[in-house]
């Protein structure tokens, strides 16, 4: 574990840092929007543009994380979020709508290049502890985006919020850039060019891997149903407990930070559970249905609540729907031989990036005609798909 370290903080500052930036968008959301005078449903279009980008850098990821090694990646994915929070700043919808596109492009390669770091440095017994610790960086990344964003938007303005989230990626990247020379290595020798990230054969690209790799298929159709539930939570929190509940943003705020949190020490603990066991995939149809469960309490949430209510509750529906993500990347991994990793962990999260992308729109949609509680029992029924497609992918099998 000691030797493990390392690679292990080189991962988990950049998951950090753009996680930071990818979820203080929705948490500045209702502060945001209406300063740029957008409805608040426009929330999940903007949640639904930075899905479209992350999905777009796992369908070219090919032209990136292989060709730059994971680590100049993860460097530059740094400085292209910078890139498009400064866009957002300038509050024009056009770029703001561009801005999000970068954000979510940015925050995805954290996926292919993290995996790619650690099944290299790391022992493969040890997998389902630390990509889930690597995926702790998310919930902390949120508490970051709901504390010091929401919190300076409340106090300043919106604008002063993403800013201060912007420069945490920029912190990061200067501080990637004097990692050790060994981990710089990975890159495929190749001349990065810009153009081959529209290549149209990127849009194919995911289903051929995916009709190479048909183990993979059970775990990315389950991933679908986790990341519906959390995708819209993620996107909405904070416009639930403004605008459905009547919450301050300082309050609703603070409530998201403690769902970040809770999932953090979530995935860590499900993360040593999962080696205990030594099967990822049963703790992964265990938490499908602690999803559902989750998803079913957010639509009991009510501003007559007490506080510290609301905030407990939060709390469970953190380790609910958000402690997954790392068991999913681990059993990913351990599906494919060690030189595939990066391009199975692409093609899996496409297919869980296009979740994202899609399930906030309609989430919005849903609360537009049926109201917030309705729409988060339709996620719940959703996620009950990923414990089948678990179960009956394949039989549940100790490991390492």
């Amino acid at each position: 574990m000691r030797n493990s370290l390392l690679p292990l903080l080189i991962v988990l500052m950049p998951q950090i840092a753009l996680s930071a930036l990818q979820l203080g968008v929705p948490v500045l959301a209702p502060a945001f929007v209406a300063g740029i005078g957008m409805p608040p449903e426009a929330v999940g279009l903007i949640g639904g543009l930075m899905g479209f980008g992350s999905v777009w850098l796992f369908a070219a990821n090919q032209a990136v994380t292989p060709v730059l090694g994971p680590l100049r990646a993860l460097i530059a994915a740094c400085a292209l979020a910078v890139v498009g929070a400064v866009l957002m700043l300038t509050g024009l919808w056009a770029a703001v709508f561009a801005g999000a596109v970068c954000v979510g492009f940015a925050y995805a390669v954290t996926a292919p290049a993290g995996s790619q770091i650690l099944s290299r440095h790391t022992p493969r017994r040890l997998w389902g502890t630390l990509f889930s610790i690597r995926q702790s960086g998310v919930p902390v990344g949120g508490a970051v985006a709901g504390l010091v964003g929401a919190g300076l938007a409340a106090a300043v303005d919106w604008r002063v919020g993403l800013a201060a989230l912007a420069a945490v990626p920029l912190l990061c990247a200067c501080l990637l850039s004097a990692a050790p020379a060994r981990f710089h290595e990975g890159a495929s020798g190749e001349r990065f060019r810009a153009r081959a990230l529209f290549d149209p054969a990127n849009a194919i690209r995911p289903f051929q891997t995916l009709g190479r790799m048909r183990q993979l298929v059970p775990i990315t159709l389950a991933s679908l149903g986790f990341a519906t539930v959390q995708g819209s939570t993620f996107s909405f929190l904070t416009t639930y407990l403004t605008d459905g509940l009547g919450l301050t943003l300082a309050v609703a705020g603070a409530i998201y930070s403690v769902m970040q949190l809770s999932s953090f020490a979530g995935r860590v603990i499900v993360g040593v559970i999962a080696d205990r066991l030594g099967s990822t995939r049963l703790m992964m149809i265990v938490m499908a249905v602690a999803s559902c469960c989750g998803a079913i309490m957010l639509a009991q949430f009510d501003s007559g609540w007490p506080r510290v209510l609301l905030f407990a509750g939060a709390g469970l529906v953190g380790v609910c729907v958000a402690t997954w993500n790392g068991l999913f990347l681990a059993e990913v991994a351990k599906l494919v031989p060690a030189e595939a990793v990066g391009e199975a962990t692409a093609c899996a999260t496409f297919f869980t990036f296009i979740a994202y992308m899609v399930a906030p729109p309609l989430f919005g949609v849903l609360v537009w005609f049926a109201g917030y509680p309705a729409a988060y029992y339709c996620v719940a029924t959703v996620v009950l798909a990923a414990a089948v497609a678990l179960w009956s992918g394949s039989p549940v099998q100790r490991v390492g």
